[in-house]
């Protein structure tokens, strides 16, 4: 693709998705706006296009990103839209899970608040881990989220296909996210099971002696189940391993490593441990 293609591309994409008034482009309730509009809107910024150009275009992605209706002469962006518009989307079921691929700088903020949609109408999900992968780098560096799609549908979540197998549905809640190989699928009850055992555990010479009152369990690594605590009156996490004797060991048991916040844990240890799972 050439630079003028890339820089056409971008700009169609973004009155389409985002602002038409821009381009002086006028979208119907579903999105659809006038082909001939769009060639307008490109002549008047000095962009010399025809409409079979444009068709061209439309075909060289690699992705679908528009639709194009020669019999009523319109185009509309497939997915992305930050404005609202009528979906013409059928519900459809996904399989029992699907991926949600993103930059690890954005790790800390879904673990937060859920995957939320922000700009967009809906939060993007891939088929697999491989387009979720490719979703990731265009961001920085990738991370995998794994969707419990099969309890999300039983609590009446809905979903959306597009034309680019891309699923489409409303904000996730933190429950239903895996962030492999760590779940922060965690209640109350196994809260204070695993708090229960670490006080029959830690010794007057531990470092986590007096403290524990004050730690709240957050994920558990699912392979050799170290558990993720996070210290309710300051930002530090500790991951912890219980020995699960039921009694008072000596030196480092539980073994137990600090770090400075969760952005650290994240850095320093959730990050390669998912670079080793899905090796």
């Amino acid at each position: 693709m050439s630079k003028k293609q890339e820089k056409i591309s971008k700009l169609i994409s973004y009155w389409l998705r985002h602002k038409p008034e821009d381009g002086n482009i006028k979208l119907d309730r579903c999105g659809w706006a006038e082909i001939k509009d769009v060639i307008n809107a490109l002549n008047s910024n000095s962009l010399n296009f025809t409409s079979n150009q444009l068709i061209e275009l439309n075909n060289s992605f690699d992705k679908i990103r528009w639709k194009i209706d020669l019999d009523t002469q319109k185009i509309k962006a497939t997915h992305g839209h930050s404005i609202s518009i009528e979906q013409e989307l059928n519900s459809k079921t996904p399989n029992e899970i699907l991926f949600h691929g993103t930059a690890s700088k954005n790790i800390i903020e879904i673990i937060k608040n859920g995957l939320i949609s922000k700009q967009r109408q809906y939060v993007h999900l891939s088929e697999n881990i491989e387009m979720a992968r490719e979703v990731g780098k265009r961001h920085g560096k990738p991370f995998i989220i794994e969707v419990d799609t099969k309890k999300m549908i039983e609590n009446d979540w809905e979903f959306f296909k597009t034309e680019e197998n891309v699923w489409l549905t409303s904000d996730i809640d933190l429950k239903y996210l895996s962030f492999n190989p760590w779940s922060f699928e965690i209640n109350d009850k196994l809260n204070k099971s695993i708090k229960s055992e670490l006080k029959k555990e830690v010794h007057s010479a531990h470092q986590l002696y007096g403290k524990l009152d004050k730690l709240k369990l957050i994920a558990i690594h699912q392979p050799d189940d170290d558990c993720l605590f996070l210290d309710t009156k300051k930002e530090d996490v500790y991951v912890i391993h219980p020995t699960w004797s039921g009694k008072k060991d000596s030196g480092i048991w539980p073994s137990t490593d600090r770090y400075e916040n969760l952005e650290a844990w994240i850095k320093q240890r959730l990050i390669p441990d998912q670079e080793d799972w899905y090796l």
